[in-house]
């Protein structure tokens, strides 16, 4: 599988702040909304007027290459992260806001190919009904991405650790999802920014609750998506642990790639 970056110009991949020493690497269905409209809000004093719709702004934000940093210069930003997110977790927002969802009608023809050749539900309402599509969506994943069935792979199902080559080279700091707001906090304190109060206001994109996930991911379902997903969970697993062992209480403490276990780096190599 291509990696996704630039290896002539890693750090033209980051989203920026004007405002800030705020660097921002997306990885999309991991909190990527949220963090734009962080961005926007702290450049231009307001919120983007659909928050959902950020997204179609990313011509109009900076990049970090905007400010002529090298690889060398920005592996020292105090703020340079990404953020990552349990591949479980990723896959259930995936199948929710794109296949089920609204959102399938702005996006590639994903849910069309899982109903016309593969038998998928979207009228599904019970939880067995949304796991058999599950099932389907996650055996057509691990085909689409090793041999590119139907579609080219798209971002938004495309493995994190697809990037892992930009995160090795810029040393991010990294940043879970489910502890998104604490430890965008925990950003933008140590970059003395004190507005924290704006953080409640920007829109997360969260996911339909009309169905639970654990009544409709089952623990084989569960085991077949971090099959796909490995290096995905190797990955987030151990940035979890580095947090709960390093406790950070300041911008500094908060785990970059190279502070990981080495095993860990070698296995994604």
């Amino acid at each position: 599988m291509k990696m996704l970056e630039d290896p002539h110009n890693p750090v033209g991949r980051l989203f920026a702040s004007r405002s800030l020493r705020l660097h921002y690497l997306v990885i999309p269905k991991c909190g990527c909304t949220f963090v734009k409209n962080l961005i926007w809000r702290i450049d231009h004093g307001s919120y983007y007027d659909d928050q959902r719709r950020i997204h179609d702004l990313d011509h109009l934000f900076a990049r970090s290459s905007d400010f002529g940093l090298t690889v060398k210069e920005l592996r020292r930003e105090p703020a340079a992260f990404t953020v990552l997110r349990s591949p479980v977790d990723r896959f259930f927002s995936l199948y929710m806001d794109k296949v089920m969802g609204s959102g399938h009608q702005s996006f590639v023809p994903l849910r069309h190919i899982l109903q016309s050749k593969y038998g998928l539900n979207p009228s599904a309402q019970a939880p067995d009904e949304h796991t058999r599509n599950c099932e389907i969506m996650i055996d057509w994943i691990g085909k689409n991405l090793s041999k590119g069935i139907d579609l080219a792979p798209d971002s938004h199902w495309i493995p994190q650790v697809a990037r892992i080559n930009i995160i090795r080279k810029l040393n991010l700091k990294l940043l879970m999802l489910n502890k998104l707001s604490s430890q965008v906090s925990l950003l933008l304190n140590g970059l003395e920014y004190r507005d924290l109060g704006l953080i409640k206001n920007v829109n997360q994109n969260k996911s339909s609750k009309e169905f639970m996930k654990s009544d409709i991911l089952t623990k084989c379902l569960r085991s077949r998506i971090n099959e796909i997903y490995a290096g995905d969970k190797l990955l987030h697993d151990a940035v979890r642990s580095a947090w709960t062992e390093l406790t950070p209480k300041s911008i500094d403490e908060i785990p970059r790639f190279e502070s990981l276990k080495p095993t860990l780096r070698f296995d994604l190599s």
